[in-house]
């Protein structure tokens, strides 16, 4: 007979108090409140700022693209710095100091339109602005979470934050799209500013560690760094990763989801109207599609717990694989959306679970720059992504650009999961 019992209250379901356990936990609920309303704050603002862009420039999307490449390159320049003094400054007042003084610079929108329309200068002094300031966010947000949950619900919380993150990302479009019918962007800019603010009281309510006692993640000795300085901790988190090699062929899988994630997007607009013969309209429908598969990813996390992070992920990339190549295969209005919601679930479910291995693995002295050095790789592949699907698809087209995708994750799903097996069986033998 199976269990039927997980705690005071279970019922005939074991795996339903498993995945709440987390939720009763009041120091990650109050996280997950304040990292929710960030998100809907900042899918308001990019839509309310791209619209606002879009008609100061004139109808041109010029100055759209110019905020979308200065929000990439500025944390790719300052994140590593960035990392570095998240890991020296306590994570809630440094996240809560974060918000605040983005929901402040995104008021400053508002306040110049009483005075007449924002000119693109401010536009772009605000966007700089923003952008530095949200480049403390991942590391801090990352290197917080294990002083939050013991070890063994870090991969469910990691779980749970993709579900409520994307979930508030993908209802702040949705709400400034329904307000700019009754509001000007400046307003609805304030508006999400004013959530900033809120999610700023919230983080700052959290204490750093549950009741003075040290912070359960795994450390570094008493007394002083062995290698004090932004350029040795760079050395020993290189250290700790030469003696972790799944660890690094995780942060790599990182990578292949930038490569692959990154440019997608950019893509449906195309794909609406070359491979679905669809109206225009048609790509937010796929991007709603692809970008939804998150909760998937999340409840696929928070299911299967106990699995092994790499298998994971290389059944993700798998299950990605083979959408993308049917995606490229049909041209059904119904069966492609499916077949994004499957590859957006697939590739999701990469970051969180490199997320929790740097967050059971990496002491917590040294975690703010370990997370800063591996979305700088996410950066990196992510701009390679966008440039070379810029030029494959002028090359090869988007039919045969698409099912290569499918066909190289599919690959790579197996060499993942063979990579993985080797390298258990070396670490068993040097054991």
């Amino acid at each position: 007979m199976f269990p039927l019992s997980n705690g005071p209250g279970a019922g005939p379901y074991p795996y339903r108090l498993k995945w709440e356990k987390i939720l009763r936990n009041n120091r990650f609920k109050t996280l997950l409140i304040a990292y929710t309303l960030s998100q809907l704050s900042e899918g308001m603002t990019q839509t309310a700022l791209t619209w606002l862009a879009f008609r100061s420039a004139n109808n041109h999307i010029g100055l759209v693209a110019t905020i979308s490449l200065l929000q990439t390159l500025i944390p790719f320049f300052i994140i590593v710095p960035a990392g570095f003094l998240a890991d020296r400054i306590p994570a809630p007042p440094l996240l809560a100091g974060v918000n605040l003084f983005k929901g402040a610079t995104y008021a400053l929108i508002p306040l110049i339109s009483l005075f007449g329309p924002a000119s693109e200068s401010s536009i772009l002094t605000i966007v700089i602005l923003t952008a530095i300031l949200s480049s403390f966010f991942i590391p801090a947000f990352g290197a917080m979470l294990p002083t939050l949950v013991p070890a063994d619900s870090i991969k469910k919380a990691n779980g749970w934050i993709l579900i409520f993150g994307q979930g508030g990302y993908l209802m702040g479009p949705l709400t400034a799209g329904v307000l700019l019918f009754h509001l000007k962007a400046p307003w609805i800019i304030l508006i999400s500013g004013t959530g900033f603010a809120l999610s700023a009281i919230i983080l700052i309510l959290i204490p750093v560690l549950p009741s003075g006692k040290p912070s359960p993640a795994p450390h570094l000795s008493e007394g002083k760094r062995p290698f004090p300085g932004a350029r040795k901790d760079v050395r020993q988190i290189l250290h700790l990763m030469r003696q972790r090699p799944k660890l690094v062929l995780a942060i790599l899988t990182l990578g292949i989801y930038g490569t692959v994630n990154a440019p997608l997007p950019i893509l449906f607009p195309l794909m609406a109207t070359d491979v679905f013969k669809m109206d225009k309209g048609f790509y937010t429908i796929l991007a709603g599609s692809y970008f939804s598969g998150a909760f998937l990813s999340g409840l696929t996390i928070i299911r299967f717990a106990s699995v092994p992070a790499l298998m994971l992920i290389s059944g993700g990339f798998g299950i990605a694989g083979i959408s993308l190549i049917l995606v490229s295969l049909t041209s059904s209005a119904v069966v492609g959306p499916l077949a994004f919601i499957m590859a957006g679930g697939g590739l999701a479910i990469v970051q969180p679970l490199v997320n929790e291995w740097l967050q059971k693995e990496i002491p917590r002295p040294l975690l703010g720059l370990t997370f800063s050095m591996t979305w700088l790789i996410f950066l990196v592949s992510s701009l390679i992504g966008i440039r070379g699907v810029s030029f494959l698809v002028e090359k090869i087209g988007i039919h045969v650009l698409v099912e290569g995708a499918g066909f190289v994750l599919f690959c790579l799903s197996g060499v993942l999961l063979f990579s993985t097996h080797f390298l258990s069986r070396v670490s068993k033998g040097n054991s």
